[in-house]
């Protein structure tokens, strides 16, 4: 029977709670350890009314002597990590001195170019740690690496005899196509390069970035938006970077070519300055290069409207795919090779799918998330049985992965399997 520690309180801490709480003859005693432990003791009332007592504490990564005396005095034989990915490296310290195993859904600081010989992620930098402890540590939990590697794995063990290529599509979410003759949406916010513009223009830094894929065992480099595709579902995808490609590298020597696919930066609202609000402030005086005195400090009106007004640039980083995630969610994985049966060349397709409004709704998180959830739920039950096994870092590659499908498909991730065309 395990000790369970949580680092995180969310949504997906009492999804969690939830289960092990139906895991008794597994889990001996379970702590919710988070920064605000009011929420943990929220919780903790949730498992109460379920006739089982959890231990709550505060915790700062950062204090690290404070958080090793509350780790000393629960004595954990697992770390639960649902904290975000960059403090994944903390948390397994964390592991590594409370000689527990140790358990997250996300890989943290993966190399921007794919290799078969590169770490997959900073987490596997802990790899002799763990194995001088004797613990093991499951890191990527999740979609990527975890469920995908599973499910193509699981494919190759029953269905092919040799896999050529590999494509997989990411959609969080639906995206409609602007429909001609539809007013356009307008941002008319002041922003402070509207009334002071950089002397050097700000370009976005994602639109320089290269993007990788691997064709027949080589690794290619493209510039993103130059392969466009589409999903099943009709959404426009483009060819992206995915920790994937090192894994898959990793996982499958033979000369391969594997390509990942997800939605395109979702592009900004066009831009109108507020001409009536930049005049006014010209009438004030208050867009003046001019130095005024305030308390001994001299000041320009201008730089000081500047400081005080958002960036329009910092505004556009801040979009990500959390404003895409409407409607139904997709994760698709399609794999050509030789048919184990009689070595046609077969291509078959891996399908599931979430709705994002209805996970919303239910669990106050999107599909994807849910998804991971699930996913990171039914490998926190293996390590529980002592089925994940094995002392250093490992993602759930280095595991029987019927076991894992299993157990994922029974937290509730629907897989549609079929046979097509090549992606």
């Amino acid at each position: 029977m395990k000790r369970i520690l949580i680092l995180g309180c969310n949504e997906l801490t009492k999804r969690l709670l939830i289960e092990l709480c139906k895991y008794q003859s597994y889990v001996s005693g379970i702590c919710l350890a988070s920064r605000k432990k009011e929420d943990c003791d929220e919780l903790r009332e949730l498992a109460l009314s379920m006739g089982v007592r959890v231990t709550t504490a505060g915790i700062d990564m950062n204090n690290v002597e404070a958080a090793m005396m509350m780790v000393r005095i629960f004595a954990p034989d697992m770390v639960v990590n649902l904290l975000p990915p960059e403090l994944s490296l903390s948390a397994m310290d964390l592991a590594i001195k409370a000689k527990a195993d140790y358990i997250d859904s996300s890989l943290f600081g993966v190399p921007d170019f794919p290799s078969p010989i590169s770490l997959l992620s900073k987490q596997f930098e802990k790899f002799s740690a763990f194995q001088n402890n004797c613990n093991t540590a499951v890191c990527g939990v999740g979609l990527v690496p975890g469920v995908a590697n599973t499910i193509i794995r699981h494919a190759g063990l029953y269905h092919f005899k040799k896999i050529d290529s590999i494509d997989i599509v990411s959609v969080s979410g639906e995206q409609k196509e602007t429909v001609k003759g539809k007013k356009k949406d307008i941002d008319t916010n002041l922003y402070s390069e509207d009334i002071k513009p950089p002397l050097i223009p700000i370009k976005n830094a994602t639109n320089d970035k290269k993007v990788f894929y691997v064709d027949k065992g080589k690794v290619v480099e493209a510039d993103p938006l130059s392969i466009e595709a589409k999903s099943e579902g009709g959404t426009k995808v483009y060819l992206s970077s995915s920790p994937m490609l090192t894994d898959l590298l990793k996982e499958f020597p033979d000369a391969i070519s594997v390509r990942y696919f997800k939605l395109g930066k979702k592009p900004p609202k066009e831009h109108v300055p507020p001409q009536k609000k930049i005049d006014f402030l010209k009438e004030m005086g208050l867009l003046s290069n001019v130095p005024v005195k305030v308390n001994n400090v001299e000041v320009a009106p201008i730089d000081l409207i500047a400081a005080m007004l958002p960036k329009q640039a910092d505004i556009e980083l801040e979009q990500d795919e959390e404003d895409k995630a409407k409607g139904m969610a997709s994760f698709e994985i399609y794999i050509t090779g030789q048919s184990k049966r009689d070595d046609k060349e077969i291509t078959k397709s891996y399908i599931i799918k979430g709705d994002n409004d209805e996970c919303y709704e239910k669990n106050y998180n999107n599909a994807f998330e849910y998804m991971k959830g699930s996913a990171l739920i039914a490998g926190v039950k293996l390590m529980c049985k002592d089925k994940w096994k094995k002392p250093g870092v490992f993602t759930p590659a280095a595991f029987d992965c019927n076991s894992y499908y299993e157990a994922f498909v029974m937290e509730g991730i629907e897989i549609k399997e079929g046979e097509g065309k090549r992606f």
